[in-house]
């Protein structure tokens, strides 16, 4: 009886070593562009979501067999790296964008706070002058805008009141009548107010021809304040 022996197995080829890590790649370029992104306002928010992806491809061409794993090394680090500083400087930009806002309302509120206007006080003639100690005062308001709402101190009757004009187109001019025997600490008050577009408001109060106050505000619903007392208006006046 003969025996017969199976043929021995051909001996398999080595397995061939990859040479690119197409995954491993793809988490490098994700990894990179996350970087780039992570330090943008505004445009890290999003950064974050996209280094996520670059770290899972980054694991991925790790464990993948017989390919090099460098770039998907790299784009691991990488997207861990972008990942931490999206979340950092996400805070912090959100928290300077607020500051901003935040102080920008307030400048808003405080140009656009009300000037107190003086309560009636004094009294006088209500026409020019027409005693020894009256003396005439100017107002003027200038500027770049179209019009302007204007306040100022005037006589009403025998008294030192207000008015107000809405809609006036530059320049406005007005003059009254501070009368003599008043109150030196009397205030002769002039203000202008422009419309919500941005531009230059400027008031002046005159007597003779000569400023005793100038100001200027600028912006959108700019307001310009004008005061003098009577002591200021009758020493310009030589009384």
């Amino acid at each position: 009886m003969t025996f017969r022996y199976a043929p021995e197995p051909e001996p398999t080829a080595p397995r061939e070593r990859r040479t690119v890590n197409g995954v491993g790649l793809a988490a490098l370029v994700v990894g990179v562009l996350s970087l780039i992104g992570s330090v943008i306002p505004l445009l890290n928010y999003v950064s974050g979501f996209l280094a996520v992806v670059g770290i899972v491809l980054g694991i991925i061409g790790l464990i993948l067999r017989d390919r090099p794993r460098g770039m998907a090394l790299g784009g691991l680090v990488l997207g861990v790296v972008a990942l931490i500083l999206s979340i950092v400087l996400a805070i912090v930009y959100t928290v300077g964008i607020a500051t901003v806002i935040g102080d920008a309302v307030e400048d808003a509120r405080s140009s656009t706070s009300p000037v107190p206007l003086p309560e009636p006080q004094g009294t006088g003639p209500q026409d020019g002058p027409t005693t020894a100690g009256d003396v005439a005062v100017a107002y003027e308001l200038s500027g770049t805008v179209a019009t302007v709402s204007a306040a100022w101190t005037s006589l009403v009757g025998e008294v030192l009141g207000t008015e107000e004009a809405e809609a006036q187109p530059l320049p406005f001019t007005r003059e009254v009548v501070l009368p003599g025997g008043g109150s030196d600490d009397e205030r002769l008050i002039l203000v202008g107010t422009g419309g919500p577009e941005a531009g230059d408001v400027t008031c002046r109060i005159l007597v003779g021809g000569v400023v005793l106050t100038e100001q200027t505000a600028s912006g959108p619903a700019a307001r310009a304040a004008c005061v003098v007392t009577a002591d200021e208006v009758r020493a310009a006046a030589g009384e």
